[in-house]
């Protein structure tokens, strides 16, 4: 099914995209020869090419398939490796099929040091993602290229920085025993970013493998600090090869295994996982939802205590019932009247890579919606009506869509709304940000994921939401987290980290409601 402009959109999980793609990133299986030394990489000079094939499920459902072929060669008489990573992915959303590919190469000298790296991610039909850096006088120079627009930035690079392929041989040059811990900084080509990857290894135990054989494995928990909500667990092979991984996925389980060539490229049936029917929440009805001034939820999160995980502000209060269990009382934020006396950080205000506020086609659309009006508040109301009236192609198989391409199509869902008007936003010199949470779903009586956008006015944060175009929200929001999606602010799937995290184990009950008052 799939939601017309007039009710709220269930986010297209480019968290979901983007989290498989990373999990992928970062949980590639190696068999390639130890490398130990430069003395011993040239020993292996002449090594064959090495391929591994990995297939990936969600739910136990199929959805894809990784391949990793690593080289060695002679570069200007210096011995080089050269690591091909990709992943294949495909699922849907509301019926709605999603094809996300991923494709990684690094050059490295014979003892590991990142040289270069080229990153693409591509979910058609929006525009790739690529990225391409190289390593001079200690600093990582990349350019990245989204929807047409590039960008340069510099890393400083530190010689104990790792490349994002190290991870496939980590425990080929390093042997980990139960109780031991090991850390290191590994780039993250999605995010431009290093992150402290932590090892924690537990026992050995029996693991089921692909196709039912057993092997005595060592159980490794791993984190890293760009998403340190995300735990993956890495079943590591007595020679150091990672023959399985496992992580916590929207309350289901999402695996790797390796296998060979011809299990991997075996097709998926047909029977596609659709990600956004499994994860919706269901609760008693709420008659005229996005109209209430006020509602009162419990929610209870299985493992965890949901406050940890829900925003408290001027639009939701939070009381603790138990380790499990909060209320949660939503209200509907008061209009703005007035821009703010108090000064915003920049991040809200200037164009970023995923809010490109300069776009020409972006500054005429706010130019468009507001037309004379001066008032900063109805300006605001104007560009939420003109988002919801104009972006009206919707399209639930695009994972992240940047401000400029949402502006150039016009086509997407809840993301493409909540990038888009945050930028017409911007463009007005209005401050804005994007916010990840709950909305409700009348037809299915249902939560689901959703993105919406915040101005700033009245030294205050009031929401908005283009699939709505009601001029704000009324109490059937129930935010998460917000960001700016600045250049410098934690990766943008970070933002996404609670939803992630909370769905599948979270239940939400309605336990009073202030129904619209009468017009």
């Amino acid at each position: 099914m799939m939601f017309n402009c007039r009710k709220p959109d269930l986010m297209k999980f480019s968290l979901v995209c983007l989290t498989i793609a990373l999990f992928l990133g970062i949980c590639a299986c190696s068999s390639d020869p130890a490398i130990e030394s430069g003395a011993k990489a040239a020993q292996n000079a002449n090594v064959e090419d090495e391929e591994i094939w990995q297939v990936v499920y969600v739910n136990k459902q199929r959805i894809g398939y990784a391949y990793t072929q690593i080289r060695f060669e002679d570069q200007a008489g210096t011995k080089v490796m050269h690591t091909q990573s990709d992943s294949f992915l495909k699922f849907k959303r509301f019926g709605q099929v999603l094809n996300l590919e991923r494709h990684l190469q690094t050059t490295e000298t014979a003892n590991g040091e990142l040289l270069s790296y080229i990153f693409q991610m591509k979910n058609p039909p929006a525009d790739s993602t690529d990225s391409k850096g190289v390593v001079e006088d200690h600093q990582l120079k990349i350019e990245t290229k989204i929807a047409s627009q590039s960008s340069r930035s510099q890393l400083k690079w530190n010689s104990d920085f790792h490349s994002p392929s190290y991870l496939e041989r980590v425990f080929k040059k390093i042997t980990l025993k139960p109780g031991e811990v090991k850390s290191f900084s590994m780039l993250l080509p999605e995010y431009n970013k290093v992150t402290e990857v932590h090892l924690a290894a537990l026992d050995y135990e029996e693991v089921e493998l692909h196709g039912g054989s057993r092997q005595k494995c060592l159980l490794v928990k791993m984190k890293q600090s760009l998403l340190p909500g995300m735990v993956v667990d890495l079943y590591v092979s007595e020679d150091g090869e990672i023959p399985k991984t496992t992580a916590d996925f929207l309350g289901a389980s999402m695996l790797t295994y390796t296998v060979s060539k011809e299990v991997a490229l075996e097709e998926i049936s047909g029977e596609e996982l659709d990600l956004a029917v499994q994860t919706l929440i269901n609760v008693s009805p709420i008659p005229n939802a996005h109209d209430t001034n006020k509602v009162v939820y419990k929610v209870t999160l299985q493992d965890n205590d949901p406050a940890k995980f829900l925003s408290q502000g001027a639009g939701q209060r939070i009381k603790q019932l138990d380790e499990r269990s909060v209320e949660l009382t939503v209200v509907k934020v008061p209009d703005g009247s007035r821009l703010s006396d108090q000064k915003v950080e920049s991040e809200y205000v200037v164009p970023t890579s995923f809010i490109q506020s300069d776009d020409p086609r972006i500054v005429k659309y706010a130019e468009d919606a507001v037309k004379s009006e001066k008032d900063p508040w109805k300006k605001a109301k104007l560009m939420e009506r003109y988002v919801y009236q104009n972006l009206k192609k919707k399209n639930f198989s695009t994972a992240l869509a940047s401000a400029s391409e949402v502006a150039k199509n016009m086509e997407g869902d809840c993301t493409e709304h909540a990038v888009l008007l945050a930028a017409m936003l911007r463009a007005q010199k209005l401050p804005s940000r994007v916010v990840v949470g709950l909305v409700y779903i009348q037809s299915r009586s249902s939560f689901g994921g959703h993105m919406w956008t915040e101005v700033f006015l009245d030294n205050r944060w009031i929401p908005l939401d283009g699939t709505l175009g009601k001029g704000g929200i009324g109490a059937a929001h129930i935010k998460l987290a917000d960001s700016g999606l600045a250049e410098n602010s934690p990766a943008p799937l970070s933002l996404f980290l609670p939803l992630l995290q909370a769905v599948g184990k979270l239940s939400i009950e309605v336990i009073e409601y202030d129904p619209p008052s009468v017009k």
